[in-house]
């Protein structure tokens, strides 16, 4: 009896080795899989740990250790059919896995997923090329002289001659509008677009003003002793200063009368002008310079006194000036930036004078608005700033009282049926709809959250907008991390013309794709470049090529919610 024991176990035991043995086998040999979703850069030890599975009959799989050790099993959950991507999906939960490391996930029958981390300092890095790469689209400065490293380019437009248009108002002559970022993947320099851009950035400083505070992002203005984020949104600040006219109007664009080809910025010889003045424009740099006034106070009191008095300046001539209205004049066809539902941009400016000044007169333009907060996809230079403008009164000590209560419950509404969504979401995101810069209105719902958990500290929030972020770097139906330089296989063909026409062969670090755009208006210029989607799919619409502008170009409004939510994350997860 005792015998026939001890040859059961021995039989179990030769079982369960010849079945390990069988397992690391199969786990060594496997092969990359595209089917397996996942953050390429990785996860948080304390947060929610998922990826996603498309178009298999799997039911269960391994966390692989670099060891080559299963460090955890789990079995996979049906999410069925997602219309948006056409595939059937299956997810897996890993979030009981919290030891640090280097790992990926093994599906048996399926193969094995790109590597992840589990780290505490997951964005550390990535953050801060989000941020560095508002330096890689400075104008007017020689970055092969200023940065000495594996990324450079020559000097661009010094903007020390620009031209007014006779849409400014004026009858000719020119001046100076030097610094300031390039917008996209053009040449052009845009008030609307700084306005969103510097906004988003500015209200991440004012809720964590250490995010970017230690020096390390490597511009020449590193270790001054101010923040790298203050140091480079005062070089578009100075900018926008440069377009306010002597009434306090601001002209809309500084961009030559047509596109720049497909050449280095110092090697083009269009003339550029200050094109338009519009209601739209004077709002962006009153908002801002509002906002900018109070955060520098005690960095550079001098500017701070000269942005409060240019704000007041510009707010004034838009409430005399509420339908000036812009379109590209004839013969212009430089990016328009036109918006004629100015709401959004009124209740912003408004809504930073008061944080700032205290005045009553502001607070009256905004206080029936305070629980109105929604969010609408698509152009967020458009239809997202009076968000920018609720963020600020959410860490404004002015607002107080019943009136607090109402602005923090119409956030958590909203936040709740973004957190709604991507939860029912197999990829984790509130969006559905894939349009031009959709990556953008994917970041940008999760700065919503960041803000919904600013306000009541619910995890929710923050599990929600972390899953956000595993979306951008590679939890997504294309596969693809959209950050350039991050992840195993990232967006690196950018339709952007500095990099196009440069010999580098890697694009700067740091760049946000537009990501899926069903509409796919450049299918024409990527067949005639030899190319084609792979798909027509909503969530699927993306090709990582150059001569895609409608879904692989890179803005300064994209990158902007990507650096909040990455140095947001890395404060507090």
């Amino acid at each position: 009896m005792k015998t026939c024991r001890i040859t059961i176990l021995l039989l179990i035991v030769t079982i369960v080795f010849a079945t390990g043995c069988r397992e690391r086998k199969a786990i060594t040999e496997a092969e990359l899989s595209e089917s397996i979703r996942i953050n390429q850069l990785g996860v948080y030890p304390g947060l929610e740990k998922q990826f996603t599975l498309n178009d298999t009959a799997a039911d269960a799989f391994r966390v692989v250790g670099n060891n080559g050790k299963v460090a955890f099993r789990g079995d996979l959950q049906q999410e069925g059919f997602w219309e948006p991507s056409g595939e059937f999906l299956m997810s897996g939960d890993f979030s009981e896995l919290h030891k640090k490391g280097t790992y990926f996930i093994y599906v048996p029958g399926v193969g094995r997923s790109h590597p992840f981390v589990i780290s505490d300092s997951l964005y550390h890095s990535a953050a801060r090329a989000a941020l560095k790469s508002y330096y890689f689209m400075r104008t007017g400065i020689d970055i092969e002289e200023e940065y000495v490293g594996k990324f450079s380019r020559p000097a661009g437009h010094p903007d020390d001659t620009c031209y007014y248009h006779p849409s400014t108002g004026r009858s000719g002559g020119f001046r100076s509008s030097p610094g300031g970022w390039y917008d996209a993947g053009d040449y052009g320099k845009y008030v609307v677009n700084a306005g969103v851009s510097v906004g988003t950035m500015l209200n991440l400083h004012e809720w964590i003003p250490d995010a970017f505070a230690d020096g390390s992002l490597d511009i020449p203005e590193s270790g001054n002793g101010i923040s790298d984020l203050l140091d480079e949104m005062r070089y578009e600040l100075d900018w926008v200063m440069t377009m306010q006219d002597e009434d306090g109007g601001v002209f809309h664009k500084l961009t030559p009368l047509l596109f720049d080809g497909v050449t280095m910025p110092h090697e083009t010889r269009s003339k550029r002008f200050f094109i338009g003045k519009s209601t739209a424009a004077t709002l962006n740099l009153a908002a801002i310079m509002a906002q900018a006034s109070r955060i520098y106070r005690d960095v550079d009191p001098r500017f701070s006194k000269q942005a409060l008095s240019a704000a007041e300046k510009a707010y004034k001539w838009a409430v005399e000036h509420p339908g000036e209205y812009f379109r590209n004049p004839e013969g212009v066809n430089t990016g328009g930036y036109g918006d004629r539902i100015l709401d959004e941009e009124f209740f912003w400016a408004a809504a930073e004078l008061y944080c700032t000044t205290g005045s009553l007169a502001y607070y009256d333009a905004i206080r029936g608005d305070l629980g109105n907060i929604r969010f609408r996809l698509e152009e967020s230079w458009r239809n997202t700033v009076d968000n920018l403008g609720y963020y600020s009164l959410l860490m404004c000590e002015r607002i107080t009282g019943e009136d607090r209560e109402i602005l923090e419950q119409g956030l958590l509404k909203l936040a709740d049926e973004l957190a709604g969504l991507a939860a029912s979401s197999p990829y984790g995101i509130p969006v559905s709809r894939f349009v031009w810069g959709s990556n953008s209105d994917v970041l940008n719902t999760a700065v919503v959250l960041l803000f919904a958990y600013r306000v009541n500290g619910d995890s929710k929030y923050l599990e929600a907008a972390a899953g956000i972020a595993d979306y951008i770097f590679g939890r997504n139906a294309t596969g693809y991390s959209f950050v350039s330089g991050y992840g195993a296989k990232y967006s690196r063909n950018f339709h952007h013309r500095l990099l196009m026409a440069d010999d580098l062969d890697e694009p700067f670090p740091g760049f946000v794709a537009g990501g899926p755009n069903h509409h796919m208006q450049d299918r024409m210029n990527v067949r005639q470049g030899g190319a084609d989607y792979p798909s027509t799919l909503p969530a699927r619409a993306y090709i990582d090529h150059e001569g895609s502008y409608a879904s692989n170009e890179v803005c300064i409004n994209w990158n902007a919610p990507l650096v909040f939510v990455l140095g947001a994350l890395e404060h507090l997860q």
